[in-house]
């Protein structure tokens, strides 16, 4: 848990943000869900992308059909576009996502307290399992079920080896199974940090704003009473006696109770009035409090700084902001654009290797491809594939799923209306969209009038137009 970070903290931790990394994932979560700027962004990379995919195989293979089934199953199985979704959101909250193939019935993403990469093996990753991880559990708590929720090659025997200092903490899983995903950082880093940590600082700067602030605000709603106990004249007025020391306590402590009363919300006696009785040599008054607050052009700095550190427009935000345009809301879009598609790259490049270990036939060649359209540019989306199919050769599938329809479902309910329906036999309402100019129920009649007649018997329509005469 993350409890009253300050920049002196994240300074020290940026310094080595390897060594770090775990605090640095906890920062990410908790401003995802304190932070509504952090929110907002990490849901927008999750949910922009429509996600629809096709996975195609070479079908002039020898058991193309047996191949395809398998396939098809698979990628079911795992729920191929959630997975997308999810592996998305985790690279930009975690910094890392670590996929582990559960025989492939399903993918399952390995926590950052359970995973350790040290080193490439034929240029991919080497996953290790972190026993210390378990740490929290014994025998009679949960740890058997940890175990057997982790991977294969994750044992009770082993774990219990490592307690006893006769075993490694570190357990390699099958690198076949495994796959890692990472945003930034160069090749031959195994790590990267949550999305959000270039703001953290403007963030935790606007907090201590807002911290500064409310304070000022508890000092007025919590008002600051002083008591003024003065000297008690003579009876003859000439000279003036000071008050006892157990007087003046006696003096405060009614005050303060009195005080406590009216902010106990749980006290049966607090009320709107209450009485109080002094003498005239003391004076009760309240403490002045300066509300000069942050000017408006500080807020609106420290909330720009947030959104440029992030790359994300205010626009895209709030449909709208200062300095804002549709120009630049545009270009912010396709920046984030290119990074989600970058990531389903390597999405759909790790599940053609889960496919290629699948097939029998290494010819086969499955490759899986999500769509590059997202939620911003469905119309785009759709007239281009409107035209690719009615112009040239393109896709039913995508001109469907550009529709925002899902082709299986559509095509499963055009079979049942067409086969089971047979809705094509039923007769066509006449409508003005369905009807001809023509009407085929009666011909038109040809009226003869005697202009008509005198015009034929003169030829008078075979007579040229004045502008045809030479």
């Amino acid at each position: 848990m993350v409890v009253d970070v300050n920049l002196k903290d994240l300074y020290l931790w940026l310094r080595n943000p390897m060594k770090h990394r775990k605090n640095l994932i906890k920062l990410s979560k908790y401003y995802y869900n304190k932070e509504g700027i952090v929110t907002d962004i990490y849901d927008l990379f999750k949910t922009l992308p429509v996600l629809n995919y096709s996975v195609n195989l070479n079908n002039d293979a020898i058991a193309y059909k047996k191949n395809k089934n398998a396939v098809d199953s698979f990628i079911r199985k795992i729920n191929a576009r959630k997975l997308a979704r999810d592996t998305i959101f985790t690279q930009i909250s975690e910094g890392v996502c670590v996929w582990y193939n559960r025989n492939n019935k399903y993918i399952q993403f390995l926590e950052p307290d359970q995973i350790c990469i040290d080193y490439m093996v034929n240029g991919r990753w080497q996953v290790k399992f972190d026993l210390e991880s378990f740490k929290g559990f014994t025998l009679e708590n949960g740890l058997r079920q940890q175990i057997e929720s982790a991977p294969d090659e994750v044992t009770l025997r082993k774990y219990l080896d490592y307690k006893s200092s006769k075993g490694e903490r570190y357990i390699p899983l099958d690198i076949n199974k495994t796959q890692v995903f990472k945003l930034r950082g160069s090749r031959n880093e195994p790590y990267s940090l949550p999305y959000c940590i270039p703001a953290v600082a403007s963030i935790l700067h606007r907090d201590l704003l807002e911290k500064t602030e409310k304070a000022l605000a508890d000092r007025v709603t919590n008002q600051i009473i002083i008591q003024k106990i003065g000297t008690i004249p003579s009876q003859d007025g000439k000279t003036q006696l000071p008050v006892s020391p157990d007087a003046q306590r006696g003096y405060h402590d009614n005050l303060k109770n009195l005080v406590q009363k009216k902010h106990d919300n749980h006290s049966p006696d607090s009320s709107s009035t209450a009485p109080l009785t002094i003498p005239s040599f003391i004076n009760i008054e309240e403490l002045k409090v300066n509300m000069n607050t942050f000017p408006k052009e500080v807020w609106e700095r420290i909330e720009r700084d947030i959104y440029k550190k992030l790359g994300y427009s205010m626009s895209l935000n709030m449909g709208g902001a200062n300095g804002q345009s549709f120009g630049s809301s545009s270009i912010n879009v396709e920046k984030i654009y290119s990074i989600i598609f970058y990531m389903l790259e390597d999405i759909e490049e790790a599940l053609n290797y889960y496919m290629e270990n699948i097939v029998t036939n290494a010819s086969l060649n499955p490759t899986i491809r999500f769509s590059r359209s997202t939620i911003l540019d469905k119309e785009t989306g759709f007239k281009q594939a409107e035209a690719l199919y009615l112009k040239g050769r393109g896709s039913l599938k995508d001109y469907v799923e550009a529709a925002g329809k899902d082709f299986d479902h559509w095509l499963a309910q055009v079979k049942y209306e067409n086969e089971v329906l047979d809705l094509d036999s039923l007769p066509v309402h006449s409508t003005s969209f369905t009807q001809s100019n023509k009407d085929p129920g009666r011909e038109k009649e040809n009226k003869r009038t005697d202009s008509t007649d005198q015009n034929n018997s003169n030829n008078a329509n075979d007579a040229p137009f004045p502008s045809n005469k030479n």
